[in-house]
């Protein structure tokens, strides 16, 4: 009959130390409350679990330290940065002092060809290369996908050997044709080249960046040096307003801490 009661029973486990029965009407079922809440359905994370209870019930609680479970993506900022190497916000930069660039390509090749964080570099940056107006960029060119850009020493600097440096971009980062020469300076107490370079990812911040790849001699006056350096700089900031300017290379005993360039907070 409809307006019979259809009676539904639960069975609470006997081994919860219940042996009542929950009684329900069918009215209960069709719209009413029946009182139940997620408090009175759920355990608790506090409850202990009870030996007796059914084996489908219990479950091993070795807590979350301890409890193996399967790894997902690998978490981390140096994971995050892998994944995106030439969509970094700033550019990643290798530098290194070569003592000539010309005997070690094959080590450099070696490095990109198998060394990732080598390979997914933004830019490759050298001092002392020992390169000279005779050697064409495609001889040291570690791999297609590097463009090279290198200072020799001219008549100014009064040296025929050593010094010289050079600064290879990630086309991948990039594009050789978004790369223009600001200034190849070259004197007896700095040398200095300078590029300025739009990728293809920039933050907001910035329009563009400035790598200032620089090497100052040992046997240079230190002083003269780091104001050559503070003039150059300086006129890049007046011209270049929205620009990221980078410093980077040898500068042997030069103290960076100088007054010329710590009066303006440059970089370095």
């Amino acid at each position: 009959q409809a307006d019979r009661d259809v009676n539904l029973y639960l069975a609470v486990s006997k081994a919860s130390g219940m042996d009542s029965l929950l009684d329900f009407s069918g009215a209960s079922l069709c719209g009413e409350s029946i009182g139940l809440t997620r408090e009175s359905t759920h355990l608790k994370p506090s409850v202990t679990p009870d030996p007796r209870w059914p084996t489908e019930i219990l479950r091993e609680n070795k807590g979350r330290s301890a409890r193996k479970r399967p790894r997902g993506k690998r978490a981390g900022v140096r994971n995050r940065l892998r994944a995106r190497a030439h969509r970094a916000p700033l550019p990643s930069i290798l530098l290194a002092n070569v003592q000539s660039l010309d005997n070690k390509l094959d080590d450099l090749r070696a490095r990109i060809k198998f060394q990732r964080n080598i390979r997914d570099c933004n830019l490759l940056c050298f001092t002392e290369s020992w390169l000279n107006p005779a050697v064409p960029n495609h001889a040291i060119q570690p791999a297609e996908f590097f463009s090279v850009h290198h200072m020799d020493r001219t008549a100014d600097s009064g040296k025929s050997r050593g010094g010289r440096v050079c600064v290879m971009v990630n086309n991948s980062w990039c594009n050789n044709a978004n790369v223009v020469i600001l200034t190849r300076s070259c004197s007896p107490n700095l040398e200095l080249l300078a590029l300025k370079l739009r990728p293809f990812y920039l933050p907001q911040e910035f329009t563009s960046f400035i790598i200032n790849t620089v090497y100052i001699p040992p046997q240079a006056n230190m002083d003269t040096a780091l104001c050559e350096l503070h003039e150059a700089l300086t006129q890049f900031q007046t011209q270049h307003q929205d620009t990221a300017l980078i410093v980077v290379g040898d500068f042997n005993s030069a103290n960076l801490s100088a007054q010329p360039l710590a009066a303006r907070n440059l970089p370095h």
